[in-house]
């Protein structure tokens, strides 16, 4: 690869679920050699890598949309700036000038079938747009998981020559942990509301020998979801390796998700998980390893799957795949598009 790769993402630095990815890319990239850059508002590298980074700053716009659209003009003026053909654009974000799409997000509108009001709100439709847009302008849309590359089959059918085979996350190179004998079960999420920390409540009240550990948000942000009665501690943000090296089984029921980061980590330290079938990364578990339910199976069911899973024992790892292959399975997409 001759052209200099960019990698287009709002934020850079291993600050969320898509920034990590773009974050991570990049630092494969550059380890094996490859001239790669990065485009971004705010740069939250804090210079640990070696690699150019143009800044433009953050955007003062109020809504979501318009923050893209923001970045979007600023990147389009970069390119421009750029000696043709010089650059290969790989971006992570909605913007309207980019060889490769990385897709990290459920398609628009997806799940909120029901909710016909949110058609009457011009924000609704401003996502719609962006989404249409960065699809239908991009030469190739990698998804993150199976189920997402379904999901934009289904929506948008035009995507038919543009859609290539989904490139899940990799996991940073990780210890198994020794999972405890207690019947600790654990919740990491902090938007916990549509990660389903709700029902792994209810879980955990069917079972009453267990214990439920929380991380991500804080007793503060849960609003008195608690009840005296429950044998619940909250962490708050955690060390990861602290969190798994004391659950047992980590329960994600999210509502739609297009991956969930914390199935693959959970598996690559021995961790077997419960998650839901909405959730992309459901597909990353191992037969016996762990379960997927439809997100209204009864809480019977959930509770059932719980118990078994928290009387195996299983030998870990039960997760392989470094970023090292997500890097080699993008720069195959970058050849064949050169």
């Amino acid at each position: 690869m001759n052209r200099r790769i960019i990698q287009i993402v709002r934020r850079f630095g291993p600050v969320g679920g898509m920034e990590e990815y773009a974050w991570q890319l990049t630092c494969a990239l550059a380890k094996t050699g490859h001239p790669v850059e990065v485009l971004c508002e705010v740069d939250d590298s804090n210079g640990d890598l070696d690699v150019p980074v143009t800044a433009f700053g953050a955007s003062a716009r109020r809504h979501r949309w318009r923050k893209h659209l923001h970045f979007s003009s600023k990147v389009e003026q970069w390119v421009a700036r750029q000696r043709a053909n010089a650059c290969f654009l790989h971006s992570h974000e909605m913007v309207t000038r980019t060889d490769l799409c990385t897709f990290h997000s459920t398609p628009h509108g997806i799940g909120e079938e029901s909710a016909w009001w949110k058609r009457f709100d011009p924000t609704w439709h401003a996502n719609q747009w962006l989404e249409h847009r960065v699809l239908h302008t991009a030469r190739r849309v990698v998804p993150v998981s199976a189920m997402l590359h379904q999901q934009l089959s289904d929506r948008h059918p035009c995507l038919i020559d543009a859609l290539t085979t989904p490139i899940p996350p990799g996991i940073e190179p990780t210890t198994p942990v020794q999972r405890t004998a207690e019947p600790v079960i654990g919740f990491m999420g902090w938007e916990w509301e549509r990660k389903g920390l709700p029902l792994v409540l209810e879980i955990h009240r069917s079972l009453p020998q267990t214990k439920l550990l929380i991380a991500g948000p804080s007793i503060e942000h849960l609003n008195g979801l608690l009840r005296e009665t429950d044998r619940v501690e909250v962490l708050g943000r955690v060390d990861r390796d602290a969190f798994f090296s004391r659950i047992r089984l980590l329960i994600h029921p999210a509502r739609l998700e297009a991956y969930g980061m914390v199935i693959p980590e959970a598996l690559a330290r021995g961790i077997p998980v419960l998650t839901s079938s909405t959730t992309g990364a459901a597909s990353e578990i191992p037969r016996d390893h762990g379960r997927a339910l439809p997100k209204d199976a009864p809480l019977e069911e959930w509770k059932t799957a719980t118990e078994r899973l928290l009387k195996n024992d299983l030998a870990p790892p039960l997760f392989h795949r470094g970023w090292d292959e997500v890097a080699d399975d993008t720069v195959a997409i970058y050849q064949s598009i050169s």
